[in-house]
Formats: structure tokens, sequence, C-alpha cells
């Protein structure tokens, strides 16, 4: 009988370790599976991603930075390649997005951005975004800039408190802010951000129920996480680089995990 106890307990001991297992590599496959995604994007001919899969359209900031950071420990010689290119172009900086990785930070209160087309190669565009010197009035009233103002502000009460705005914004679905209540969907990218934020804020603090959930059940078979979703959870879109990098970076600071070197 008690043989056969200690063979029960040691059984539940081990699904139990099995199952926090396959919990901890969910998020990891994920996230790998998504560099892979973004890595078979790349233009051999520019070096570049495009915005998503046929598309003709490649944006230096956000996507091909975003993607140049995310795979830089998995796929050196790619992020390489994507900076070489950026830099090409002569473009080295765009302010708000680089607030993410602690790198040249636009202050407060944010500007008005711009996208500006540098050259074009038969059907094919080089674009960027670029801050004017025009203050945009009501950024507070947009989730993503909210974030990216937890990452500006070296405050830490100040940041906390433009993280609470963000969360006054969450409806249980997702950030209805202004551009979710004009498109009728959720952003999937504020996902990623919000996990962000929120490891990054002093101290940390607990993002939304679920939200971990919610994105990691938002990449589509191609590896990528699409644009949007509604308040079911059916997705929208395409998958595409800027999501794609942001949801990586969100899940991995959540889980606590990195990226690891490709073989």
């Amino acid at each position: 009988m008690i043989r056969h106890s200690i063979i029960g307990v040691l059984s539940v001991v081990l699904l139990l370790f099995t199952i926090r297992g396959l919990a901890g590599q969910a998020p990891f496959e994920a996230t790998q599976r998504g560099r892979t995604f973004l890595v078979s994007l790349l233009d051999t001919n520019l070096d570049l991603l495009p915005e998503y899969r046929g598309a003709n359209v490649y944006w230096l900031f956000h996507d091909n930075y975003l993607a140049s950071r995310v795979l830089a420990i998995s796929y050196p010689k790619v992020s390489q390649q994507i900076i070489a290119a950026i830099h090409r172009e002569g473009v080295y900086k765009s302010g708000r997005i680089q607030s993410v990785f602690g790198e040249i930070v636009e202050p407060l209160p944010f500007h008005e951005h711009q996208s500006k087309d540098l050259r074009s190669l038969s059907n094919k565009v080089i674009r960027t975004e670029v801050a004017t010197s025009q203050l945009f009035a009501g950024w507070e009233n947009y989730a993503d800039l909210l974030f990216l103002a937890c990452f500006t502000e070296k405050n830490p009460q100040a940041a906390h408190r433009y993280w609470e705005a963000a969360m006054r914004m969450w409806d249980g679905n997702g950030f209805m802010d202004e551009a979710a209540k004009h498109e009728h969907l959720y952003s999937t990218y504020k996902l990623g951000l919000a996990l962000l934020a929120a490891k990054r804020l002093s101290p940390p603090v607990e993002p939304p129920p679920g939200t971990f959930d919610k994105l990691l059940a938002l990449q589509n078979e191609s590896g990528g996480w699409v644009t949007h979703y509604d308040s079911t959870g059916k997705k929208f879109g395409d998958a595409n680089v800027e999501t794609t990098s942001l949801a990586i970076l969100g899940l991995e600071a959540t889980a606590g995990q990195g990226p690891k070197p490709s073989k």
C-alpha cells in the first residue's frame, strides 16, 4: 500500500512538472516561429523586410529597425544586414520607438510623425517615419503612446500614471483607445507593448489578466502575428513585421525567456 501511494505521488509530481514544462515551451516555440517568419521575409536584393508578405513597401522605422533588434542574437548576420541597409538610406533614428530599447528618446509630449518615401525601385518603395516639429495633440488617447511614454518618462511615479491611463482603456478584450474606436478592432501589437511596459516599470506591475494568452493565440500559421482582432478573438489582417516584433518582445519579457543563437 505504501509503495503504491509513493508511486501515485511521484506520478502526480511528474505530471505537474510535465505540464509546467510544456507551458514553458509554448511561448519559446511561438517566439522562435516568429523569428523564423521574420527571416523568411528578407528581400536579399534590398536586405530589408517588406511590411508583410507580398507587400511592396519597406518601412525602415518602425518595421526593419524592430526586426533588426529582435533578430540580433538568433540571427546576427540578418540583423546586421538590415541595420546596414537602414544606414545605407541615410536613416539613423525615428525617436519614438527607439525608447523601447533605451536608445534615442523623443521627449514628452510626443510630436506628430509622418511617413516619408525615400526612394522607389521598380514597384518597391522604401519608406520611413520621421518626427515633425508639430506637437501631437491628444496623444494620451492612444494606448500604444502611453506605453511608450512609460519607457520615455524618467520619473517612476509619472511613468506609472501613464500606465494607469492606458489601463483605463482596457475593456477585457483589448485596449479600446481612439484608434480601436475608429477601426472597430483591437490592435495586436498593443498587447505586446503592454506586456513589455509592465515589466519595465519600476516597480513592475501585472498586465491585464489574460493578455499573455491572448497574444499567444493571435499568432497565425505563418508564425507571424496578425494586425487586428475583435472581441471574440477572431483574427483580422496579415501577419506583419512590426506586430510580430513587438509580440515577441512582450512575450519574452513576460516569460523571462530570451532568444537563442541560431545553429
